[in-house]
């Protein structure tokens, strides 16, 4: 689904869905942490090229200060009656050139194989910080400068998606009786749009929504 602002512009693609027995859901479902890996499948009319990632939290020790200087000019929001217990941040991973996606394409077609995979070179660019708090039981508040997420659920764990709205901006509270998830797309001060994430354990829906109806840039 296409997360737009109160003027209908397109900040980002949330696309949660079950997993399927396919090439791509095969990929992602063994992508270890700070994996990263570009694919071309033959076989597909739309989005031939993908390039699938699973960010790996790195444990950052100089407070959010100093990380502010990697993450700037975001000017993410944060909630009021928390105090951060550890930081970690996400690296992102180059993307493949023209070049090296006409190879893909060609020893597609030269070998047959529908699909053809490379892995992405990791880089040092903050592309999301993850900031962990003992408030309410413990809970995760991850913020991204990428705005397009796959989250697979699940048939056999009784996972549900609920459309919720924060700010006047459409959000996803998924939730089973094990853990509690809100995602959505914001904008900050400067027209950036950044993904959120409140991930917490045994956490009403009541208290997730007030956590993130709380924060602030």
């Amino acid at each position: 689904m296409d997360i737009k602002n109160k003027s209908g512009d397109v900040l980002g693609k949330i696309q949660i869905e079950s997993l399927r027995d396919n090439a791509i859901d095969r990929i992602v479902i063994d992508l270890k942490p700070g994996d990263g890996k570009a694919i071309y499948t033959a076989d597909v009319i739309e989005n031939q090229f993908t390039q699938q990632t699973n960010y790996a939290p790195i444990s950052w020790g100089d407070g959010l200060e100093q990380l502010q200087k990697h993450y700037s000019p975001w000017q993410p929001k944060f909630p009021i009656d928390s105090d951060i217990d550890a930081i970690h941040v996400f690296y992102g991973f180059d993307n493949l050139t023209p070049q090296e996606i006409d190879e893909m394409i060609e020893e597609s077609n030269r070998s047959g194989r529908n699909v053809v995979i490379r892995d992405l070179k990791p880089n040092k660019k903050v592309v999301g910080i993850s900031l962990t708090y003992q408030e309410y039981g413990g809970y995760k508040l991850n913020i991204f400068g990428t705005t397009k997420s796959r989250i697979a659920l699940p048939d056999h764990d009784g996972t549900k998606v609920k459309q919720v709205a924060i700010r006047g901006v459409e959000a996803f509270y998924i939730f089973n009786n094990e853990t509690s998830q809100l995602i959505w797309i914001e904008e900050d001060v400067h027209g950036k749009a950044l993904q959120y994430e409140i991930i917490g354990g045994n956490m009403s829906e009541d208290l997730v929504m007030k956590i993130a109806k709380s924060m602030n840039g």
